[in-house]
Parts: structure tokens; sequence; C-alpha cells
């Protein structure tokens, strides 16, 4: 995939990651409580939003909650790291299992109350989960602009 493309492509993920701490950004620029609803509301569609899952730093909330948040941290890493590798690789599914596990383990023990929600657990295995999830969104889109380039579509 072209450089630019790759940019492009960290550009859309590091401004998603940004929305996910707009709150913490208004003690810079105060304007940005304007678009807090408008914000809120999108970031709803892709999380829960449950209150006491949400990481703080006191004063401000991130839109999405700890699991989320590093989800998408874990894309943005990988994204970023793309840039400097050419990833070709065609992946299998075993891959994407093994690194959604301890994800998939956390929150199955969580449920059956094992022991209490952990914001850091949860991040740190959302963080895992994203940025080998990301590897395939990357493959998929890889392979997008391979058939648009070749004329299939």
């Amino acid at each position: 995939m072209r450089l630019s493309i790759k940019l492009v492509i960290v550009l859309l993920v590091l401004i998603w990651c940004l929305g996910i701490f707009s709150e913490w950004l208004i003690p810079f620029n105060n304007k940005i409580t304007i678009a807090l609803p408008f914000l809120h509301k999108t970031y709803s569609l892709v999380c829960h939003q449950i209150k006491t899952k949400l990481i703080t730093n006191g004063t401000y909330e991130t839109m999405v909650c700890a699991r989320c948040t590093g989800i998408y941290l874990g894309s943005l890493i990988s994204s970023i790291v793309l840039i400097f590798f050419n990833f070709r690789k065609s992946l299998g599914i075993k891959l994407l299992l093994i690194f959604s596990a301890p994800m998939l383990l956390d929150v199955f023990l969580y449920t059956i109350n094992v022991y209490s929600y952990s914001k850091l657990i949860a991040f740190s295995t959302g963080l895992l989960f994203g940025s080998v999830g990301f590897l395939y969104l990357y493959n998929g889109l890889r392979q997008l602009f391979v058939e648009l380039n070749s004329g299939k579509m």
C-alpha cells in the first residue's frame, strides 16, 4: 500500500482516538464543549458507555469504556507501525482467536463474578485485541486497493 494511503489511515484512526479523549482536551480549547453532545452520541454507537467502566482523570471521562479505548489505541499503534513495515501476509483466523482469547476470558470471568471489573485488565486486553484486529482491517483495505487498481471491481 502506498505511503500516502497509510498516512491517511493513521490520520483517520488518530482523529477517532482524539475524539475518545475529547473531554480531556477542554482545558486546551474550551470550544470543544460545543461538539461534546454530538461526539457522545457518535461514540454511543460503538460502545455501551457505562459510567463505571469509562477511564477518568477525576474531572473528565473518555467517550468509550476502558476496553474500547484499548481496542482503538491498539489500532492506532498498529497503524503507525504499518507505516514503516510492508505487511503483505495473509492472516488466518487462528491469530485473531489467540489474541482475542484474553479479552473473551476477561469478559467471561467478570460476567460470572469471579472478580470485579478492572479497567486496567479491560484496557490491556482491548489493546492486545485492537493491535492485532487492525491487521485484519488493514489486510482487507490492502486487498480492496489491489482489486480497485487491477480493475476487478
